[in-house]
């Protein structure tokens, strides 16, 4: 009987906060993380459920990027953690 060893298949990853700086074409966004003091830019696509979800990304938004160890400058972002709730309108009386 085989034993199943999922440990094995886990890949090297870390999740890491940043913010966009720029918006490139085809959803590619350059992201700026700042992990543990060291600022790094890493180019990231959107994940699929942020698209089928159509998620908008604009410069200066934070998100949460997952960053493979093997290749550091490519990631994928996974959340936006900036929120766009709707403006609050305050109560304005008009004097007739």
């Amino acid at each position: 009987m085989a034993k199943n060893n999922n440990d094995s298949k886990k890949e090297a990853v870390v999740v890491v906060e940043g913010i966009v700086i720029a918006a490139l074409p085809e959803l590619i966004y350059r992201v700026e993380i700042d992990f543990k003091g060291l600022k790094h830019e890493v180019k990231c696509h959107i994940s699929g459920k942020m698209r089928t979800n159509f998620i908008e990304l604009e410069k200066g938004d934070q998100v949460r990027v997952k960053i493979s160890l093997y290749d550091i400058d490519k990631g994928i972002i996974i959340r936006r953690l900036t929120s766009r709730g709707v403006p609050r309108v305050e109560h304005v009386e008009i004097a007739v």
